[in-house]
């Protein structure tokens, strides 16, 4: 019931911004970009790195954390954890990840979304798709509490 309410509040709040046109300041949405930039990079970084713990450290470490991807959805941060190990066993099917951010916008002063681009370039064949990402400020840190992925 937890993660249908998350789930629920996520697309209201991204459809009622959608609705209402919200709009942050020019000067926050740099400020928010550099910082989602940084939080973004500091993953592709530890994926290139080969760990796997240091990539899922922005993320909400909790059991309501949604991960939607081909399989469907996933909640909680072990298990999203143990399906990357599960599905990228080895540096080879790891490869080398780049991000492109296409879209950052701010929500809330503790919410913002994210839609990008990822690419992982590996000698076994490359994979790419698009991301969306719910990123909540948690304890001063922006963390993903959710990540539509394909």
């Amino acid at each position: 019931m937890k993660q249908t309410l998350l789930f629920t509040k996520l697309f209201v709040l991204l459809a009622l911004c959608a609705t209402l046109g919200c709009r942050p300041s020019l000067g926050t949405t740099v400020n928010l970009g550099n910082e989602i930039e940084q939080v973004m990079a500091s993953q592709s970084q530890a994926w290139n790195k080969g760990d796997l713990e240091a990539f899922m450290e922005p993320y909400w470490k909790s059991d309501s954390l949604l991960f939607l991807g081909k399989s469907g959805p996933t909640y909680g941060w072990e298990k999203t954890l143990q399906n990357y190990r599960k599905n990228y066993p080895s540096p080879e099917a790891m490869g080398k990840l780049t991000f492109t951010l296409i879209k950052t916008e701010k929500l809330s002063k503790d919410a913002a979304f994210v839609v990008g681009k990822w690419h992982l370039g590996r000698s076994i064949g490359d994979l790419e798709g698009h991301f969306t990402l719910l990123f909540r400020k948690i304890d001063s840190k922006w963390k993903i509490v959710a990540d539509h992925s394909s």
